[in-house]
C-alpha cells in the first residue's frame, strides 16, 4: 500500500527477474531500462537492449500476475559488454518512445575505438511494432554528425525523448562531463554546431537547438494540451532543477547554477541577473537525482484539482532522494509549488501515467521492479 495524504492506494511490485529478464550478478545495472506502453501492454527495453512486452495492463492489475515475452528484434544490437565495468559507458539505451505503432529507442552511441578509446554521440532508432509476428525492425532515425570524445561522466550521455508539434520530437542531450577546458566546454554548450548541453527539435531527422545551457535531463514531458514544455535535470551538489523550457532560451549551464562552485566553470548562481532562465525549482544543498516528470490530473485523485506535477526521483542525498514530488503549477505565473513528498525507498527510474485506467507505473532501479499504483 501507499498513502497520498489520507488517500490509500495498491503499491504492485513485480521483480522482473521473476518475469524473464536476467540480471548479470555483481553488476550495477544502470540505468537498468525504460518502458512505455502500447496497445494496452507495458513494453520494456532492458539494460542489455532486450525488448519485451507484457499481458494486458488490466489482467496485471486485476490477477497481480505480469508476463513478460520477448519482441525478436531485426538489426538491433546494443553491444553490451560482460566485461566493461563502467555501466553507465557500457548500457547505451537511454530512454524509449512510443508513438502510434512506432518505438523509438535513444541510446548514448557509445562506440569502442581501442582499449579505453571510446566516442559517443546521442542516437535515435526505431522500429514498428507488430503485434501479430510480435517483431520489431529497428532503422536509424536520428544520428548527427558529431562524435564526442573526452567525455568523463558517461552517466551524463544519451538523453530524454518527447513528442512535440508537427511531427518532430524534443530530444534533451547532456553536457556529456567532457573532460576539456572549461572555456571551450562553455563556447560547445552555446554553440549550434554542437548538440551538447541542449533540448533538441527533431525533424525529418535533422535536428535544431531549441534550448540552450542544460547539464544533465533526466526527465522531459510535452503538455500538448497546454503546450508547456517541463524538464528535470541533476546539478552538481546541489543545483538539481525543475525547468520551464521556452524556444532558444539559456538555462545557464555552465556559467549559472545554484549547486557546488566548480573551479573555472559557474561563475553565477542567479539566473535571471545573468541573462538566463531561472528554473521553476532548484535544490540546495542537497541533491533529489530527478529522473522523469509527469503530469497527473483529478481522476487519479480527486483532491488533486490544481495543475498536478509528480517528479520522480534517483538516489539523490539527505533524504532528498529515493522519492515522488507533488507539485502544483501556476501556469499564469509560472510558479511551481511542492505540495508533498512521498518516500518509495529505491532510485526510480522512469515513471508514467495512465489517465484512462487510472495507474502511475513506475521503475525501481535497485530493486529491479515495476510497479502499479492504483485505487
Amino acid at each position: 500500500k501507499i498513502f497520498f495524504e489520507k488517500d490509500e492506494y495498491k503499491f504492485q511490485k513485480f521483480p522482473l527477474e521473476k518475469y524473464g529478464v536476467f540480471f548479470k550478478k555483481k553488476y550495477i545495472h544502470r540505468p537498468v531500462g525504460y518502458f512505455d506502453v502500447y496497445m494496452d501492454r507495458i513494453i520494456f527495453v532492458s539494460y542489455d537492449g532486450t525488448i519485451f512486452y507484457s499481458n494486458n495492463i488490466d489482467e496485471i492489475k486485476n490477477n497481480n500476475n505480469l508476463i513478460f515475452k520477448k519482441f525478436k528484434t531485426i538489426n538491433l544490437d546494443l553491444e553490451f559488454d560482460e566485461e566493461d565495468n563502467q555501466p553507465y559507458r557500457n548500457i547505451k539505451i537511454r530512454d524509449i518512445l512510443i508513438d502510434d505503432d512506432k518505438l523509438y529507442l535513444v541510446t548514448n552511441g557509445r562506440t569502442k575505438l581501442s582499449n579505453d578509446n571510446y566516442y559517443g554521440s546521442t542516437n535515435i532508432l526505431y522500429g514498428n511494432i507488430n503485434l501479430n509476428s510480435f517483431s520489431i525492425k529497428i532503422k536509424k532515425f536520428y544520428s548527427p554528425d558529431e562524435k564526442i570524445f573526452n567525455i568523463g561522466d558517461w552517466a551524463h550521455s544519451g538523453g530524454r525523448l518527447v513528442k512535440y508539434k508537427n511531427s518532430s520530437f524534443l530530444l534533451a542531450v547532456p553536457d556529456y562531463a567532457l573532460k576539456i577546458d572549461s572555456e571551450s566546454f562553455a563556447k560547445l554548450i552555446k554553440s549550434d554546431e554542437s548538440i551538447i548541453g541542449k533540448i533538441l527539435l527533431i525533424k525529418d531527422g535533422k535536428s535544431k537547438t531549441f534550448s540552450y545551457g542544460h547539464r544533465n535531463p533526466q526527465g522531459l514531458f510535452y503538455d500538448q494540451e497546454n503546450d508547456l514544455i517541463f524538464e528535470t535535470e541533476h546539478g552538481p551538489t546541489g543545483g538539481d532543477e525543475i525547468n520551464l523550457i521556452k524556444y532558444k532560451k539559456n538555462y545557464g549551464w555552465p556559467d549559472a547554477t545554484y549547486g557546488a562552485k566548480i573551479q573555472g566553470l559557474n561563475k553565477f548562481r542567479n539566473h535571471k541577473k545573468n541573462g538566463y532562465v531561472e528554473p521553476l525549482k532548484y535544490w540546495w544543498p542537497a541533491n533529489c537525482a530527478q529522473s522523469e516528470i509527469i503530469k497527473v490530473d483529478k481522476n487519479f485523485n480527486y483532491n488533486w484539482k490544481k495543475y498536478t506535477l509528480i517528479s520522480a526521483c534517483l538516489s539523490g542525498s539527505k533524504n532528498q532522494g529515493e522519492s515522488i514530488y507533488r507539485w502544483e503549477f501556476d501556469p499564469k505565473k509560472e510558479k511551481l509549488i511542492k505540495k508533498n513528498k512521498y518516500y518509495i525507498g529505491d532510485r526510480i527510474r522512469d515513471i508514467k501515467y495512465l489517465k484512462e485506467k487510472k495507474i502511475i507505473l513506475m521503475l525501481l532501479e535497485n530493486q529491479k521492479s515495476l510497479v502499479l499504483i492504483f485505487k
